[in-house]
């Protein structure tokens, strides 16, 4: 179909929007940003602490 916009190039949330018929999402501002990355620095933090767990148990 030659209408349709080649998908390759956007990125996987718009492509994931499209194909769900949902409106693009919106870029986060500042303080969405600062939370998403506290979050994954959290979870980061999380599984450090398990597998420095699994470590000590296994010495």
């Amino acid at each position: 179909m030659p209408d349709e916009p080649d998908t390759n190039d956007l990125p996987p949330s718009r492509q994931l929007a499209a194909l769900l018929g949902l409106p693009e999402p919106k870029p986060f501002d500042e303080v969405e940003e600062r939370a998403y990355q506290q979050w994954l620095a959290d979870g980061d933090a999380q599984v450090e602490a398990i597998l420095a767990r699994r470590r000590q148990r296994a010495a």
